[in-house]
């Protein structure tokens, strides 16, 4: 009887031949290009909405994450920093998360945040994301500068136990340094982005690049997009800022790598006056922005007892404003 290998056998066999026919092997390790774009590009880091009363408006909520669909981004995030999410009781993300997935309905990637007070909450979040079907992981470290990085390692490692959904690592505290993020990353096969925030943000991602052990792990900034056109410039794998000019962001990083390097450098260049303008009032503004635009009903921000925007920021507001709606996608 001929002697019969199982499957295992032939695929270690099949493994071999490219070599053994003198051509070169894939490495399993290399992603393809479509994974590789996958895990690239504007990752919105989502605003909440709320009531009057400060209860979360899921209605609003959905629109947003619809409107940002809509807009062509890579990526949502819901919750994380830039959304309130110190705000948020455990309660609201377990009932609210499953709200944006429902919505996006596959259209882009969406990244449940699961950052917790502790490991084990955490992890509870992580085995929700996976529950509810995300598509990722969106993980801070400790935001009360408790930075001992033993102790993030254990923290981010106990996540990743629970969940095989691929993650992003976000600096959240000065223990979070390039080097640990690169250790997690090398450590974690999960991870995908590593969301840089300290330091010259265009060096570390170049940094990044050249020191990781995965083809497969992504450098990411925040900042408010201020430096996007540069991080593209030295291959960053995007950025995570606001949604209310989600849709521009987009164009000047898909224009970009369609070979537009014009129109998206002066798409930048206007988009720009908006993001210095965010480091000045911070997140309010990305509310402002989407109640002009039709997604919120108003820019409440639970821990803010008063709209934090003068008479000349708004002015201002409506010059970029115009400036900007001719590339408005949605």
């Amino acid at each position: 009887m001929p002697n019969r290998i199982d499957r295992r056998q032939l695929l270690q066999l099949a493994a071999t031949l490219p070599a053994a026919l003198g051509a070169p092997a894939l490495s399993a390790a290399q992603p393809s290009a479509a994974e590789a774009k996958a895990w690239q590009g504007i990752f919105v880091i989502m605003q909440t909405p709320f009531h009057e009363d400060l209860a979360i408006d899921e209605e609003s909520l959905r629109k947003e994450t619809d409107y940002l669909c809509r807009g062509g981004v890579h990526g949502v995030v819901w919750p994380a920093g830039a959304g309130e999410s110190s705000s948020l009781s455990h309660e609201e993300r377990i009932r609210f998360s499953p709200a944006v997935v429902k919505e996006a309905k596959g259209r882009t990637k969406v990244l449940i945040g699961v950052h917790g007070a502790n490991k084990f909450e955490a992890m509870e979040y992580a085995r929700f994301a996976e529950k509810i079907g995300a598509d990722g992981l969106h993980a801070l470290g400790p935001t009360d500068d408790f930075g001992d990085q033993k102790y993030m390692e254990d923290y981010f490692t106990a996540i990743a136990s629970v969940s095989k959904l691929p993650m992003c690592l976000q600096v959240s505290n000065a223990g979070m340094t390039t080097d640990f993020l690169l250790r997690m990353a090398e450590k974690i096969p999960s991870v995908r982005i590593l969301k840089l925030e300290m330091g010259n943000l265009p060096h570390e991602v170049e940094r990044v690049l050249r020191e990781r052990k995965r083809p497969d792990v992504y450098p990411s900034t925040g900042g408010g997009a201020m430096n996007l056109y540069t991080e593209m410039e030295r291959g960053s794998g995007g950025t995570m800022a606001g949604a209310g000019f989600a849709d521009i962001q987009a164009k000047i990083w898909d224009w970009y790598h369609e070979g537009k390097k014009k129109q998206s450098l002066e798409l930048f260049e206007r988009f720009l006056l908006s993001a210095v303008m965010e480091r000045r009032t911070t997140f309010v503004l990305m509310k402002e922005v989407l109640r002009r635009r039709g997604i919120f009903k108003n820019v409440v921000m639970r821990r803010t007892s008063r709209f934090t925007m003068d008479a000349s920021d708004l002015r201002e507001l409506d010059e970029i404003m115009e400036l900007l709606r001719p590339d408005f996608r949605v």
